[in-house]
């Protein structure tokens, strides 16, 4: 049995969104390293409409309308999609998942579907369609607005999510809703870890909908203090020495750390970043195989590479690393979760049983 202990507790919808309204709307200066990366092979055909200056829009993938009420929905699956924004291939991962387990009639299925703007230019998705950098969406980043593709407002991918979660949480449209997981895959796993650590788990009325996190590969993990695993191990932790500082001089800064955080993490503030991280249910769901330094999406500069070699390794690390810097307040909340035979794919992953369990698994 896969216990789901914390919750989302609602509160009005109303306020929630408010909430979001206040925070989604950033200036923020955005830079895109030079990425090699091909436009989407298809774009989502749903739209969640987010009203905040003009009605913006974010495509997704999905086997249920998220407007539409539906009594037979009982559990809520938001899956990340990876680098290559594949939405489309994501939800398929997760609705063969749902199949498998039996779950697929009674869940909801999402797939928000983050864009770049060579995806806006070359499949013309609209002109309110959301877009951002390669790296900023992965870190909860406010979308962009360009001369040639302008918006009238800019927000942050995280409240992308937190305003997702907030219309699934309305108990007019969804009354029989009693769980909300949200996994990613490799970026999305990055995407998941940071969310979890920044998300504010929107609430409508008086219930409790317990939630959990499914951090899946990611290539890096948020650490919450200047300590990283010292050279050679994986359970011992320090503050880098001078000449790995020197070298590193950025390792702690976000995406990595808790330094120069973005306008959305500012907002939450690093104490509470801290302080929720340790509450909620997160599970770390390895790939046993996932083991090669050099792939070619692995992350290899300098605040990665302290964080471990390959992705299997940073996973562990990272686990030991909150055991020793939570110590018991984390158990039971945070789980790690090895996929035997399985390197890095998302199908693979999510379709193991280790992964129908901690997605579809009872709770209580």
């Amino acid at each position: 049995m896969v216990a789901l202990k914390s919750g989302l507790k609602i509160r009005k919808l109303a306020a929630t969104l408010l909430l979001l309204g206040s925070s989604c709307i950033a200036l923020e200066l955005h830079t895109d390293p030079a990425v090699a990366v091909d436009p989407v092979d298809a774009v989502c055909s749903n739209r969640m409409t987010l009203s905040v200056t003009g009605n913006l829009k974010v495509p997704y993938c999905s086997n249920k309308i998220l407007d539409q009420p539906d009594l037979s929905v009982q559990r809520a699956v938001i899956v990340i999609h990876g680098t290559s924004r594949n939405a489309d291939d994501y939800y398929q991962y997760m609705e063969d998942a749902a199949k498998k387990a039996g779950k697929l009639d009674g869940t909801i299925i999402l797939a928000p579907q983050f864009l770049r703007e060579e995806d806006i230019e070359s499949r013309n998705p609209g002109n309110d369609v959301l877009f951002w950098t390669n790296d900023g969406w992965k870190e909860g980043d406010s979308s962009l607005s360009t001369s040639s593709n302008p918006r009238p407002a800019q927000v942050s991918s995280y409240d992308v999510v937190n305003f997702m979660m907030a219309k699934l949480a309305n108990r007019n449209v969804f009354p029989n809703l009693q769980t909300i997981v949200i996994a990613g895959h490799s970026a999305g796993g990055q995407f998941t870890n940071r969310f979890a650590a920044g998300s504010q788990e929107p609430i409508v009325e008086s219930t409790v909908i317990p939630m959990r996190y499914i951090v899946a590969n990611p290539s890096s993990y948020l650490y919450m203090d200047e300590k990283r695993r010292v050279a050679g191990t994986v359970d011992k932790f320090a503050i880098p020495t001078a000449q790995e500082k020197s070298n590193c001089p950025n390792y702690n800064e976000y995406k990595y750390g808790l330094e120069k955080l973005n306008s959305y993490m500012q907002n939450i503030g690093v104490n509470k970043i801290r302080s929720q991280y340790a509450q909620r249910q997160v599970v770390y769901l390895l790939g046993e195989q996932d083991t090669d330094p050099n792939a070619d999406s692995l992350d290899k500069d300098c605040p990665a590479m302290l964080q471990g070699k390959q992705r299997f390794e940073r996973g562990t690390i990272f686990y030991n690393y909150l055991q020793q810097y939570y110590g018991s307040t984390i158990q039971g909340n945070h789980t790690k979760v090895t996929v035997p035979g399985v390197a890095h794919s998302g199908r693979d992953m999510f379709n193991s049983d280790q992964g129908i369990q901690q997605i579809f698994g009872q709770f209580t």
